[in-house]
């Protein structure tokens, strides 16, 4: 890559790193240790989680309209400032509603990003170089989910002070964010489609179904898994975060899913990553305890998701190349809605039929969606 693409594929890694892997998915880890300072039911912290992706929701919706007029820069900004606003209020919370609150603020951040970024990428960077450029940056939920493990354990005030060291990871990404962000909105007339015209297409239909699905089955690990290791395996506390560092570690491997789909094709890219999503929650099923096993287990987990999560990208700047930040909206906007849906469904299950069932159903999920494979891969 030349500088000039360099430099903004950092950049996104950056931003991608803190709206997805801190104000997004380090939750998931914080999860075992607010409960222990706020009261929270299975079901209570189920519906809190829906929160950080409803929120995520509204973004998307609005993320290309506000792209076409404001441009990537000013979108990438705002998405920034929502972060770590959001995880602020976090770090301040006293109860049930603060908590929703400061992860509903936090989650507009991610709706945000990703469009941008792809916005961005379809200004700056070469078409035969998109995919490979947005697959970097979409890898950066990993390295967020990496940083955001040593400092949940070495950080003073524990869950709170986290998160202050996350919004100052957030409004530092601001510098970077306005030096190498393109400012022009001139896709701002092609982005106006409407996302009834582009939900038209047949392949943008199905890969929306494709999206809601791998959102419902990703929600199991993502919300509950720190939970599920502590509370249904009686993993130590130290040992979960080891875990968490580990998946979202190989997550990093994500950056090589356009590479490895330039030699193999993404149609087995695309089936490696739902597998790999699928084995890990069977493997968590039947487990009793700690094994060696977790290790590989987790890594799958963080490769899996992050991995289909660029692969859906990919497929959505493509089906809607003329408006590549609306079809990435829509794409991540269904992947929130069945994130929203999976953490709510899970936690129903989890509740009334406890940690086995609940996991194999939602392995059998990511199996199902295999069948489903995007029209444009």
């Amino acid at each position: 890559m030349d500088k000039t693409i360099s430099t903004l594929a950092i950049t996104g890694f950056w931003l991608i790193a803190v709206t997805y892997g801190m104000a997004r998915f380090a939750w998931g880890l914080m999860l075992p240790s607010v409960g222990q300072d706020i009261e929270l039911s299975s079901r209570a912290a189920g519906v809190i989680a829906a929160c950080s992706y409803i929120a995520y929701c509204f973004s998307s919706i609005g993320a290309a309209w506000v792209i076409g007029r404001y441009g990537a820069r000013i979108t990438a900004i705002v998405s920034a400032f929502c972060a770590a606003f959001g995880l602020l209020l976090l770090a301040c919370a006293a109860g049930v509603v603060h908590i929703a609150l400061g992860l509903f603020i936090a989650g507009l951040s991610s709706g945000l990003a990703s469009p941008s970024l792809a916005a961005a990428v379809s200004l700056a960077v070469a078409e035969r170089r998109q995919s490979t450029t947005n697959t970097f940056i979409n890898a950066g939920t990993g390295g967020g989910i990496i940083l955001s493990v040593p400092i949940l354990l070495f950080i003073p005030f524990g869950w709170r002070g986290a998160c202050v060291a996350f919004a100052v990871f957030a409004l530092l990404c601001l510098l970077p964010v306005t030096r190498y962000l393109p400012a022009s909105h001139s896709q701002g007339a092609k982005n106006e489609q409407s996302w009834r015209q582009l939900l038209q297409a047949r392949a943008m239909r199905r890969l929306a179904l494709i999206a809601f699905i791998c959102g419902i089955a990703s929600a199991a690990w993502w919300n509950f898994g720190p939970d599920i290791l502590q509370n249904h395996l009686h993993v130590a506390k130290e040992t979960t975060s080891m875990l968490w560092l580990v998946s979202g570690g190989a997550g990093i491997a994500g950056v090589f899913t356009g590479a490895l789909a330039a030699r193999t094709g993404w149609n087995l890219v695309y089936w490696l990553s739902l597998l790999f999503m699928a084995a890990p929650l069977a493997l968590l099923a039947v487990s009793h305890g700690y094994s060696g096993w977790l290790i590989p287990a987790a890594a799958l987990c963080g490769v899996g998701y992050i991995t289909l999560s660029g692969v859906l990208l990919v497929c959505g700047a493509s089906v809607t190349a003329n408006a590549p930040a609306a079809g990435v909206g829509i794409v991540f906007f269904m992947l929130a809605v069945g994130q929203g849906a999976g953490a709510i469904i899970f936690g129903q299950l989890y509740a009334l039929l406890g940690a086995t069932w609940s996991l194999l159903i939602f392995a059998g999920l990511a199996l199902f969606t295999m069948f489903l494979t995007p029209t444009k891969l």
